[in-house]
């Protein structure tokens, strides 16, 4: 079996150089030209899988090692008996930790009393719905819209129901998060979803952010509304046209990422694995074990000075969004934003979620059990 695989996927050689004769191409130079002698292909959302990359090629195998699949024409490989396998889920704590980096940011920068919000989630799926855990072990109260899980659950026979909101309740909400694919069909597209009408929802001195999809959000109508409201907080890590945002957008916005909100070395990891496992259930073969990376196991990204006063601010030290956004920010008015916006997703390479994250600095006995509590239920752990 012959692989072809995006370089820049974690440990991709370490996790497929046993299945096979595999080749390394940089994603963004994977051509038609690369695939006439192989038989799978893996990739991640820089490359476009469709007809034009395939139609030469045997392939009979795609793997994205992404959460998201917009990248790829799923119809035409399902008319052409091309297996294809996502990495959907691997990603979701370090979204949420993104979530709670920006939540952080409005907190400590913008005054946002987090007691008297409610936070609104459009999206109720791997993403949206682990956030909603965590929200509920802080006691955040949370609204969630997502019109086809509530369309299953009213055709389920389950006992235990989740409320959900309509579109409309969810936007009034003081906090705002998008947590959803782009679709441009079906029943429930969600391309330019957010538009006039709903920004026009958002409350004084809100905060929205948006770690799903470039496009879910009308960008035109997000740049008049913020020259409009300047009262409102904006996060954003996705945008139409990437990797060359709209630069007058990225001004606006408080916060701008390059669409880095599911970028964490333990998502990457996890999401090599699920194309590992994958290619092997494709094979019909038992998997070999691998053997263990003892630095996986490692907190090895410490916060010597634990803020005891403001837990938030040991938030934005374990995910600096500011620091962030200002090194993109910048870098993008001087050079080409595809440049930058790839430099700045290599440089993040190394982030760690929070449930890989110790503490040290103030042992867990000094401090209180409300800070215990709050870092606990976002997954830090601490020393003694």
């Amino acid at each position: 079996m012959k692989i072809i695989a995006d370089a820049d996927i974690l440990d991709v050689s370490k996790s497929l150089s046993d299945l096979g004769e595999l080749e390394l191409i940089s994603g963004r130079e994977i051509q038609a030209r690369h695939l006439a002698d192989a038989d799978a292909l893996i990739v991640r959302s820089i490359t476009q899988v469709d007809e034009s990359l395939l139609k030469n090629s045997k392939i009979r195998f795609v793997g994205t090692a992404t959460s998201g699949s917009n990248h790829i024409d799923t119809e035409y490989l399902s008319r052409n008996g091309i297996e294809f396998v996502d990495a959907k889920g691997s990603n979701a704590n370090a979204v949420v930790d993104y979530f709670f980096s920006a939540l952080a940011f409005a907190v400590v920068h913008k005054s946002l009393d987090i007691d008297a919000c409610t936070v609104g989630i459009v999206g109720g799926g791997k993403v949206g719905g682990l956030l909603a855990k965590k929200l509920k072990l802080l006691s955040i109260p949370f609204k969630i819209c997502d019109p086809p899980l509530d369309q299953l659950q009213c055709a389920s026979e389950e006992e235990t129901k989740t409320d959900y909101y309509s579109l409309g309740e969810v936007m009034a909400c003081e906090v705002v998060t998008l947590h959803v694919p782009l679709s441009h069909s079906g029943e429930f597209p969600t391309a330019s979803l957010i538009s006039n009408e709903q920004l026009g929802l958002l409350p004084k001195n809100g905060l929205m952010v948006n770690a799903c999809r470039g496009g879910v959000v009308d960008e035109q109508d997000l740049i008049q509304f913020l020259k409009n409201r300047e009262d409102v907080s904006t996060v954003f890590d996705v945008w139409e046209n990437e990797p060359s945002p709209n630069k007058e957008l990225l001004e606006l916005v408080d916060i701008a990422t390059p669409h880095i909100a599911g970028y964490s070395r333990e998502a990457k990891a996890a999401a090599t694995e699920m194309m590992r496992k994958a290619i092997y259930a494709y094979l019909g073969k038992e998997e070999k074990s691998l053997e263990e990376n003892p630095e996986q196991n490692k907190f090895n990204l410490e916060l010597p000075n634990l803020d005891n006063d403001n837990v938030w601010n040991s938030v934005l030290k374990a995910m600096p969004v500011m620091e962030i956004s200002s090194n993109f920010k910048s870098a993008a008015s001087s050079i080409d934003g595809d440049k930058v916006f790839d430099k700045i997703r290599a440089e993040l390479r190394s982030r760690r979620e929070f449930g890989a994250i110790h503490l040290i600095g103030k042992s867990q006995s000094e401090l209180s059990p409300a800070k215990v509590g709050f870092l606990g239920a976002l997954g830090f752990s601490f020393q003694g």
